[in-house]
């Protein structure tokens, strides 16, 4: 197999990969945000509030940059901005997993993420 073949195996191998990662479970602390992160979408739980919401962010919207063993997810919900940060799908980590929300006012929180 001559190395053009190989590299174009090699490229399509890691692209699946990245690309099927299954379902990941993601919370805030105290579990105000719950995050199911899947290929194409993702779901935003809120169970803590007098009537529990769970809605779609950004179906088509979700945009999602692979880096490393990981990836960004940029969407916005709910006229917020939200950045998904995963440093490693393969071994989560409370310090480097973390959600961002922008505010169209210019506001920032970020908050860790703890994910199985």
């Amino acid at each position: 197999m001559n190395t053009t073949w190989k590299s174009l195996t090699i490229l399509i191998t890691t692209a699946i990969s990245f690309s099927s990662y299954g379902s990941i479970t993601c919370h805030t602390p105290r579990t105000t945000k719950v995050l199911v992160i899947d290929d194409q979408k993702v779901t935003i739980d809120q169970p803590l509030k007098i009537q529990a919401e769970r809605s779609v962010a950004s179906v088509l919207g979700v945009r999602t940059k692979i880096v490393g063993p990981g990836f960004t997810k940029v969407m916005f919900h709910n006229g917020a901005k939200h950045i998904i940060h995963i440093e490693d799908k393969n071994s989560f980590s409370y310090v480097d997993d973390y959600l961002i929300i922008k505010s169209a006012q210019g506001h920032e929180m970020t908050y860790p993420l703890e994910c199985e």
